[in-house]
Parts: structure tokens; sequence; C-alpha cells
């Protein structure tokens, strides 16, 4: 008598909405130029402005895609390089206690944060944006 192969459970994290390598493709240019406009160009955390000419700005998650956010624009902010690579994949919780325990007041920033996410995103002016940077 031969036994039937058992299956697998499923994952106990979800799957990742991007794959590892995928760099900065895994969003439309138009979207994520979109975002950082509604972003004012500006760092969400530190405030850091790409206008500045140092900083490089990146999105990031609120809710990690390893903890089961996804890419929907309301889990995403506009992120400097260095706050970006400070949070990791932690939560915005996990990462404002650390910010806390270190003597920062997040207070302020956990309002940005809200109030961002809450702003209409302009699909338009990030194509028109992305139209733009293309004919340089």
């Amino acid at each position: 008598m031969r036994s039937t192969p058992a299956t697998a459970p499923a994952p106990a994290t979800p799957a990742r909405a991007r794959k590892s390598g995928q760099g900065s493709k895994w969003c439309r240019p138009s979207t994520r130029l979109a975002i950082y406009h509604r972003d004012g160009f500006c760092c969400a955390y530190c405030g850091a402005a790409a206008e500045d000419g140092v900083v490089a700005l990146t999105l990031d998650h609120i809710l990690p895609c390893e903890l089961g956010g996804d890419n929907s624009t309301t889990n995403l902010v506009t992120a400097c390089l260095s706050c970006n690579s400070a949070k990791q994949a932690k939560t915005t919780r996990q990462w404002f206690t650390r910010l806390r325990d270190r003597g920062i007041d997040t207070t302020k920033i956990g309002a940005r944060i809200r109030r961002l996410i809450r702003k209409p995103l302009d699909r338009a002016e990030g194509r028109r944006l992305e139209a733009e940077r293309r004919a340089r």
C-alpha cells in the first residue's frame, strides 16, 4: 500500500509583493513620481527635500511586504535613502519605538504620514513629470 504525499503547509509569511533584485521596476515610473509629488518631494520621516541636491528619494512601504503590506499608494510614502535603510522591514510602530528610545519625538512624523496617505494621488501629474524626465 502506497502512502499519499503530504501537502506542504501554507507558508507562515505571505508572498513578497516584489521579487528580490527587482530594484525600482516594481512600481511604474509615473506612479512613483506621482507619490513623490503627493509627498512634496520630501522624506515623510525626516523632511529632507530632493531640492537639497544630496537626498536620494525612495519609496517606503508603511507596512512592509514581508509583514503583509502591499504596493498600494496608501501603503507607500516618499523616504530618503537614509531613513528607508534605517527603517528596513520594521513596521512604523516598531521603528517609532526605536526612534523614541533615541529621544526623537515621533508625534509629528506620524501625523505627517497620516496626512500624506490621505491626500489624493495625482496620476496625471505623475505622467507629466515622467514625460518631462524622458524629454531631457
